[in-house]
C-alpha cells in the first residue's frame, strides 16, 4: 500500500493495532457529506464514487477511486464534516483506521507523523491536479474578438 510504503517495520507495528478490514457491496456509503468522519479508509479492492451535493440538492459524481486509494484524509487533517460522500460502486474491501487513534500515535511518533503527512500531501496534490484538468476540460473554448 502506497501510504505505508516508506515506513519501517517498527512503524508498521505501531499502526497495526489501529486497523481493521471491512467488506461491503455496491451502494454502501463509506463517507457521508456533512457528517463527521471518524475513520480513514484505504480501498484494498473495489471502486467507489466521490459525490458532491449541488446547490439544487442533486448529487453529482466528481471523481472515482479504486484500489489503494485513501479516503477521509481531508477530515483527518482538519476534522470538519465531510465535504463529499463516498459510495461504493462495486463490492469492496477496505482497511479502516480510527482517526482519533492514528492522531495519538502520530503525536507520540513525529517521524512517523512526518512520513504519513507527506503521503497525504501527495494524495491531495494528485487529486487537485486531476480536478484542475477536469475543470479546464469542461470550460468552453475561448471567444476571440
Amino acid at each position: 500500500m502506497s501510504l505505508f510504503s516508506d515506513l519501517t517495520e517498527g512503524e508498521l507495528l505501531l499502526l497495526e493495532p489501529l486497523g481493521s478490514v471491512i467488506e461491503g457491496r455496491a451502494g454502501d456509503v463509506l463517507i457521508q457529506e456533512g457528517k463527521v468522519v471518524p475513520n480513514l479508509f484505504i480501498l484494498l479492492a473495489g471502486e467507489a464514487s466521490i459525490k458532491k451535493k449541488r446547490p439544487d440538492g442533486r448529487q453529482v459524481e466528481v471523481s472515482t477511486v479504486g484500489k489503494n486509494e485513501l479516503l477521509g484524509e481531508l477530515t483527518f487533517l482538519k476534522m470538519p464534516p465531510a465535504s463529499a460522500s463516498v459510495e461504493a460502486t462495486t463490492r469492496f474491501k477496505a482497511l479502516v483506521l480510527s482517526q482519533k487513534e492514528l492522531h495519538a500515535v502520530l503525536r507520540r511518533h513525529p517521524v512517523l507523523g512526518s512520513k504519513i503527512y507527506r503521503k497525504f500531501a501527495r494524495v491531495l496534490c494528485r487529486r487537485l491536479a486531476k480536478m484542475t484538468a477536469q475543470f479546464a476540460a469542461s470550460l468552453p473554448p475561448p471567444k476571440y474578438l
